[in-house]
């Protein structure tokens, strides 16, 4: 037995000989050749950061790119100097910060409670927002025109289906009883009534007499050439009294009223009659618009219970812009 032993140690030995030979040779190859100079490491550059939330950074490029494209929409209806002088820049500046804060946030609190947003359905929603541009070129122009990229938008988007789960949740543990639901429908019938519509084309002349010897042609069989004006409501004419137009029906022809520019003729294309939406044929719908409405007011509190508790940090140059007394800790960025 111990001669067998002797002999499968021996087989052994020889078998990794070969590779053992192999390896002194190399190791004596590899000392025969000079070493290579040693390679400084290169200096990572830090990232500049506009805020830490918990932790988490928020990009000083993302946020100036933001802002760049905050600053031109404001700008549009003024100039740069007044909207600086009126603290329009410095509002909008602070306030896309604070966006930008709340969204890291939010996002945090959906982590915390397992919300899970799939990329499908981010993929879904950005689709809708395409297929309302006529082109998809107009669409990323757009998104460059408010310093975002596609990215910046999916994020966006996440945000607001996670802000509709977490109004969702909150919804369910709320009720809404007959009594409200009918009182919101009396306090808005507005909403759920239609005056009577016309669809009018009109014929507008400044002459007296030209508007007469007009008329007198279409009621004698001419085409009327007039405006198509789209839908009205009484008391939207431009005229002092327009009883006279709403008694008519569709095709007849207004007698020549005065207005302010001039003397009309009003033809009646299409008419709506009034009508009111029943309280039961809406009931559900408004149980469920109260309900939401309740879920969103218990979500705005949440979130700023979470902001309150937030660990905020500001880059020290905006906290000193937006903030010289505040209580969250303002650092300078690393």
């Amino acid at each position: 037995m111990r001669n067998k032993l002797a002999l499968i140690i021996i087989v052994l030995l020889i078998a990794t000989l070969p590779a053992l030979a192999l390896s002194k040779s190399a190791h004596r190859k590899a000392a025969a050749k000079p070493k290579p100079a040693a390679v400084k490491p290169v200096a990572k550059k830090p990232v500049e950061w506009a805020a830490k939330v918990n932790g988490d950074l928020i990009s000083m490029d993302l946020y100036n790119k933001r802002v760049e494209a905050a600053i031109k929409d404001v700008t549009k209806k003024t100039s740069p100097e007044a909207a600086d002088e009126q603290g329009l820049i410095n509002d909008t500046k602070k306030s896309i910060l604070e966006q930008m804060i709340e969204a890291v946030i939010l996002l945090q609190w959906a982590e915390r409670e397992g919300l899970e947003v799939q990329d499908k359905t981010v993929r879904a929603k950005i689709s809708e927002i395409k297929k309302s541009f006529p082109t998809a070129r107009e669409f990323y122009t757009s998104l460059a025109e408010q310093g975002m990229t596609l990215s910046d938008l999916e994020r966006d988007v996440k945000k607001q289906i996670i802000m509709d789960k977490l109004i969702d949740m909150r919804a369910k543990s709320f009720a809404v009883t007959d009594e409200e639901i009918k009182a919101f429908y009396d306090k808005n019938i507005d909403l759920y009534s239609q005056k009577e519509k016309l669809r009018l084309s009109q014929m507008l002349i400044k002459d007296w007499k030209e508007i007469q010897t007009e008329r007198l042609k279409v009621v004698s069989g001419a085409k009327f050439n007039g405006e198509d004006i789209g839908f009205v409501e009484k008391g939207q004419l431009p005229i002092s009294n327009d009883s006279e137009v709403f008694y008519l029906e569709v095709g007849q022809l207004s007698p020549i009223l005065s207005g302010e520019a001039g003397y009309y003729v009003f033809k009646v294309e299409e008419k709506l009659p009034a009508r009111e939406t029943k309280f039961q044929d809406v009931k559900d719908g408004i149980r469920k618009f109260l309900l939401r409405e309740k879920g969103r007011t218990q979500f705005v509190n949440d979130l700023q219970e979470e902001k309150a508790n937030a660990k905020i940090i500001l880059n020290e140059k905006l906290g000193e812009m937006f903030y010289p007394v505040t209580s969250q800790e303002a650092v300078p960025h690393p």
